[in-house]
């Protein structure tokens, strides 16, 4: 099974709510950079792209649906807020063997990302970047103290900042 989780691209702040905010202009530039980019890897396999009900992670979600065009639904999905508890995710992830996407938010995604490599929330073996994307790989089933199994990074996507 694969994970792709994908951390929200640039949002303005100037909006009346933190659940309200939209993509900039450059956070659409971003996603479509990352779009030019994943094209070489295989997604096929990917059978929903999870998000938060915070409209730029249902934003970021739509850019790379519409950008790849691919057939995944989206699903906005409760605890994949910025604030969740990243471990609630653990028995989705164990309960599936098909790939997913989570679109989401920091700390929250870092904290996953790092639970799911070593075990331990407080790692912080990952700094997660707007409009980053990872793809995890899990290698074994649940043991103690890694109860949503182990894994490992396939591939890490960072977009570089540039220029207005």
């Amino acid at each position: 099974m694969r994970l792709y989780l994908l951390r929200h691209a640039e949002a303005s702040y100037d909006f009346p709510t933190d659940e309200a905010r939209e993509l900039t202009p450059k956070g659409v530039r971003s996603i479509a950079k990352l779009c030019d980019r994943v094209k070489r890897k295989e997604l096929s396999g990917l059978r929903a792209i999870h998000h938060s009900k915070l409209v730029r992670a249902r934003q970021t979600a739509e850019l790379l649906h519409d950008g790849l065009k691919l057939e995944a639904p989206l699903v906005e999905t409760v605890g994949l807020a910025p604030m969740d508890d990243p471990t609630a995710l653990g028995n989705l992830l164990w309960e599936t063997s098909q790939d997913l996407m989570f679109v989401g938010h920091n700390p929250h995604l870092s904290i996953l990302t790092s639970w799911l490599l070593t075990g331990d929330v407080f790692s912080d073996c990952i700094n997660f970047k707007k409009s980053g994307l990872i793809c995890l790989e899990r290698e074994s089933p649940p043991r103690d103290g890694r109860p949503a199994g182990v894994w490992v990074v396939s591939w890490y996507f960072i977009n570089r900042p540039f220029a207005e």
